[in-house]
């Protein structure tokens, strides 16, 4: 009887969360409703309330409001402090939003090293928006050293996620992307005859119908922002393929693939030998996702020799995406026991990174080797 008064309870609180959150909804959608028709005011206010109740994408949207003055008093410095909180709590829109008040100086003082940093965390995290102002800021060396081939990694990465300025970025270098999601040099056109009847002009999009914008593009307006658009990348010189660089070259230093030296393997288990050398066997048969799967097993068991590997397969987006972050956290714990080739690669990498990406990797290595997720 006991057993069955607690279920009963269990799944009385349960109704009740449900209940919770499908109500809390309800009321952002009517935020939503609200700024479509411009009642920014009651946008405001309702958004506001959810803010106080701890909903993260009602704090960015307040912010939004706040830093733009819609339905309120503009308050750049308070916006800032909203972002900070949804951003620091996970929200990867409110990170490159931070990277934005960064980058502007707006409501904060103005550090190109911080907005390089906030938009390289929400660009791990695959938001495509950042992957695109990242890439400009290291295509032209804002706040973080020029490295063309980092930008150029991140702009097919926020191509191959179907970020449109991107995919045109990648038009515009003589570039595409095929079925596999792989960057490719795009087909030449032929010149039109001379005969050819002349191409009908498409009337522009903006004389249609107007749609209500919804939950998207809210989003779109809140968090893409026509306050902090996209910093442009210089334009693409007139170039062959042989110009442009490979998606992943080969970097310097060591390879993920190169051999394990006999002193090392003296010291490991026999178990964890095999799997450094299974990782091994992979990687050069040219299966990099199983080889990273395998040495990410083995590192996060505490194996410095896969997890130099693991870093560096981060480093060269080889089996993954490629996250400078990521990489210097595997790095770090390889380091960290000592292995001389981890502590080289560490040292080149960290030479790449600001001040404020090496902080938020120190803060990753902070964390239990455990909740590392593993690359998918």
């Amino acid at each position: 009887m006991r057993h069955f008064i607690l279920l009963v309870a269990f799944l009385a609180l349960g109704a009740c969360a449900t209940a919770t959150v499908a109500e809390k909804a309800s009321r952002f959608d009517e935020g939503v409703a609200a700024y479509d028709a411009g009642d920014f005011e009651t946008a405001y206010r309702i958004w506001n309330d959810l803010a106080n109740e701890n909903d993260l994408a009602a704090m960015r949207n307040v912010a939004q409001l706040l830093r733009q003055g819609k339905g309120v008093a503009k308050d750049s410095k308070r916006a800032f402090k909203l972002y900070m909180e949804a951003a620091e709590k996970g929200l990867v829109t409110a990170m490159a939003n931070l990277g934005d008040m960064y980058l502007a100086g707006d409501g904060v003082e103005r550090n190109p090293q911080a907005a390089a940093a906030w938009y390289a965390r929400a660009a791990s995290a695959g938001l495509s928006l950042a992957q695109w102002k990242l890439a400009a800021m290291y295509d032209t060396g804002n706040g973080v050293p020029v490295d063309k081939v980092r930008a150029r990694g991140l702009l097919e990465r926020a191509a191959r996620n179907g970020y449109a300025p991107a995919q045109e970025k990648l038009r515009e270098m003589g570039l595409e992307l095929n079925a596999q999601g792989e960057v490719v040099e795009a087909p030449v056109q032929p010149a039109p005859v001379a005969e050819a009847a002349p191409a009908v002009v498409q009337p522009p999009a903006s004389a249609g119908p107007v749609m209500p914008k919804g939950r998207q593009g809210i989003l779109d307006d809140l968090f893409g922002g026509t306050s902090s658009p996209a910093p442009a990348l210089p334009p693409a010189p007139a170039s062959t393929a042989a110009s442009v660089a490979p998606s992943t070259p080969k970097a310097a230093g060591m390879s993920p693939g190169d051999p394990i030296s006999p002193d090392l393997i003296a010291k490991m288990a026999p178990a964890d030998a095999t799997s450094v050398y299974a990782g091994l066997a992979a990687y050069n048969a040219g299966d990099r996702k199983n080889a990273l799967s395998i040495w990410f097993d083995a590192a996060a068991r505490g194996v410095a020799d896969a997890q130099l590997r693991v870093g560096l397969m981060h480093a060269r987006g080889e089996g993954t995406i490629q996250d400078m972050i990521e990489a210097y956290r595997w790095l770090r714990h390889a380091s960290t026991q000592g292995h001389p080739l981890a502590i080289e690669e560490l040292a080149r990498l960290s030479a790449r990174l600001a001040p404020a990406e090496r902080a938020i990797g120190e803060s990753l290595v902070r964390e239990p080797i455990g909740k590392a997720k593993k690359p998918g």
